[in-house]
């Protein structure tokens, strides 16, 4: 993608009376965007911004042993022999083209131009990296490593992706870290970022005042005849592009959320400084028992480091965006009580460690440090929590494993078929307010969880809105002044293109078994290939076994293969034309207006429980519309604050656990009352949550309401 920047002068630090400012130069070619604060704290903002730093010029790739002189002799010597080879066969070359000159083209024409086009492109992949280290500043200007920066309501953060784009880096800094009056026009832009600015950071002093300043000027002068004013144009990758899609894929999966001690952090890069590994494992493994602390370990030395001060929590729960079965909690590492000890403990095993030495200078300022566990070989994030600022490291899962090329996590996160009216209106909604949670993006859209997740995904896969980790909101960021087409992020990938043509009709499913906390086992075949799923409450897959080559070569490291895929949109029923009858029956209600309907709506009641409730009216001589509602607010926090199904039923007694075990109620009896639109609304959303229907709910949402009046 051709991308232009036009630039007024250069970022750096100026010098003010009594004082400094730290001005960037904003990118002139998009909407206006400025801001202008003083730093309460420079020397924090100095290591922070320097830390961004190290992501921007990281790059880890493998670098061969510098045999320049050697390639240079071998050069010479090739090309004094192939000035012999003309000398000798200069006129016999001659000969053989006059003869034929007039004959058809070579039939191994297309195979000759792609042999030629790959050296082509390799001798200028080699250009580019003896540029980057003999002419690091003319290397700069040909590489799309300019920062992101968006002000925001509440924060100022930059953003930016490492040279090898195995890291993603985001330093957010609250607005409460500016003294006084600020000058602010929100939005996103991109700013000018050399290597020259990182010796400038480093003269930020504490005892002389600090100006953050996207100039606001660059937008106001005139810029005919100015020297300073530079005009690029550069061709971003589409993997730049398509990275920040795949880090919101991320935060749709499941993840292990584990809180550890800043000195232990700290052990881990000093010994990974003082020591250099000859022979693998190479990892970094989390060992995670519940009610104890996190210990970490490093291969291939088994050097532990224990977690002092935290311990592991114990019921998983979900993820933070999805807010699926677990409701709002963070899904913390651990299992259950009451699995045996055998098989309590969990072990998490990450790559590419030595990334890690960003955070080094954000030590001594950090207060907590907390890290999200997509799984062994998965991706991994890392945020500093230091006061008013927050940075966010987001490693791919090793790193050689780029953020787009090595593992499709959109794949993974249930983002099939996203409805595109919904994402628009997602991305409207949040440049009006800036920022929303999942909560307020639920009740505001109306939408049931995996539709608004898929449609979250889609407009973050577009460049349009970002999640931030630390806040754990939405926030609006186009990384682009257009949203990204799908021919700019190129095309899907091919095994979810295979796994939706196998699904429509090459599926069978053999046996399908229901496990606690809300997971399945789907044994299956798929194109005549055995496949075997585990998954969660919130139908993300968990473990899996497949018998296709693509499976063995990579598990789930690379994304589910064709036919763990073809399976998956079975029985999300989006892969045949049937759906699930908690489908059906939350279908038929839809997305409903917050405002009540003259002619009622339809709410539908569990027949077990229908009778009881009717006596209660009477007995109250209150409608059942009073009931519903006066149940659901009673009982709409204490629910939604449960971790899982079960854990919800046993609120309710062993009556909702008996009556309303199965989730998804077949028969449910519907009642037409005016009833808020907005009962129902939030009705639907936990219930999509738990993966049940929404009588099972209306019913469970009685029974608590019952139980805590008493």
């Amino acid at each position: 993608m051709s991308f232009d920047l036009r630039y007024l002068g250069k970022s750096g630090v100026k010098e003010l009376g009594g004082g400094a400012a730290l001005s960037f130069a904003p990118n002139l070619a998009r909407p206006r965007v400025f801001f202008d604060g003083e730093l309460a704290r420079p020397v924090r903002f100095r290591e922070a911004i320097s830390a961004l730093h190290d992501v921007v010029v990281g790059d880890l790739r493998q670098k061969p042993k510098d045999r320049a002189a050697h390639e240079a002799w071998k050069q010479q010597e090739a090309e004094r022999e192939a000035r012999l080879r003309r000398e000798i066969h200069g006129d016999a070359m001659k000969a053989e083209l006059a003869r034929l000159g007039n004959a058809p083209l070579p039939p191994n024409l297309e195979a000759d131009f792609r042999k030629m086009h790959k050296l082509y492109w390799g001798a200028r992949v080699r250009w580019a990296n003896e540029l980057a280290k003999s002419d690091p500043q003319l290397f700069r200007h040909l590489v799309p490593c300019d920062p992101v920066v968006t002000v925001a309501p509440d924060v100022v953060f930059f953003e930016c992706f490492s040279k090898d784009e195995s890291s993603y880096g985001c330093l957010s800094v609250d607005r409460d870290a500016f003294r006084g009056a600020q000058d602010a026009g929100l939005g996103t832009t991109n700013v000018d970022y050399s290597l020259a600015l990182y010796d400038h950071f480093q003269t930020l002093r504490s005892y002389r005042p600090t100006r953050l300043l996207v100039d606001p000027t660059g937008f106001e002068v005139a810029v005919e005849g100015r020297g300073d004013y530079r005009e690029e144009k550069i061709e971003l990758p589409p993997s730049w592009l398509r990275g920040f899609g795949q880090l919101q894929a991320a935060m749709c999966l499941p993840c292990r959320r584990v809180d550890l001690p800043v000195e232990a952090v700290y052990s881990l890069l000093a010994h990974l400084d003082r020591h250099r590994e000859r022979t693998g494992p190479r990892s970094l493994r989390f060992q995670l028992t519940p009610g104890k602390a996190p210990v970490l370990v490093l291969d291939p030395w088994g050097v532990s480091i224990p977690c002092r001060g935290v311990t592991c929590d114990d019921g998983p729960v979900a993820a933070g965006p999805g807010q699926g079965a677990g409701g709002l909690g963070p899904y913390r590492s651990g299992a259950p009580r009451s699995a045996p000890a055998a098989e309590a403990t969990e072990e998490i095993k990450v790559w590419g460690r030595r990334r890690l030495s960003v955070l080094a200078r954000l030590l001594p300022l950090a207060d907590r440090i907390e890290v999200r566990l997509l799984g062994s070989g998965l991706p991994s994030l890392w945020i500093v929590f230091m006061g008013e600022m927050r940075f966010t490291l987001a490693l791919s899962g090793w790193t050689a494993n780029d953020w787009t090329s090595g593992s499709h996590l959109d794949v993974m996160a249930d983002a099939f078929t996203p409805d595109a009216q919904l994402s628009d209106r997602i991305v409207r909604h949040l440049e009006m307010v800036r920022r929303a949670s999942y909560g307020e993006l639920a009740v505001s859209m109306g939408a049931p969880d995996d539709a608004l997740r898929s449609a979250l995904h889609l407009a973050a896969k577009q460049g349009q809105v970002v999640y931030d980790h630390a806040a754990e909101c939405y926030r609006c960021r186009p990384v682009m002044p257009v949203a990204l087409s799908d021919v700019l992020l190129g095309p899907e990938p091919p095994e979810l293109a295979e796994g939706r043509r196998i699904a429509q009709g090459g599926v069978e499913i053999a046996r399908e078994e229901a496990l606690s906390g809300g997971r399945r086992v789907v044994l299956a075949r798929a194109k005549a290939t055995s496949c075997e799923l585990l998954l969660d409450a919130d139908g993300a897959i968990k473990k899996a076994k497949c018998s296709c080559s693509y499976f063995y070569k990579n598990r789930l490291r690379a994304g589910p293969c064709r036919h763990l895929l073809a399976v998956k949109l079975h029985l999300s029923g989006r892969g045949d034309a049937a759906s699930s009858p908690r489908q059906a029956e939350v279908g038929s209600h839809g997305p409903r207006a917050a405002t009540a309907a003259p002619h009622g709506e339809a709410v539908p009641f569990p027949a077990e429980l229908l009778g009881e409730i009717e006596r209660a009216a009477a007995a109250g001589r209150a409608g059942l519309a009073e009931i519903v509602e006066a149940s659901w607010d009673l009982a709409f926090e204490r629910i939604q604050g449960c971790r899982s199904w079960a854990e919800a039923l046993a609120l309710g007694g062993p009556e909702a656990e008996r009556a309303l075990s199965a989730r998804e109620l077949r028969a449910p009896v519907v009642r037409t009352l005016a009833v808020h639109a907005d009962v129902l609304v939030e009705i639907r959303r936990v219930a999509d949550q738990f993966k049940a229907s929404p009588a099972a709910l209306v019913g469970l949402a009685w029974l608590v309401a019952r139980r805590s009046t008493k």
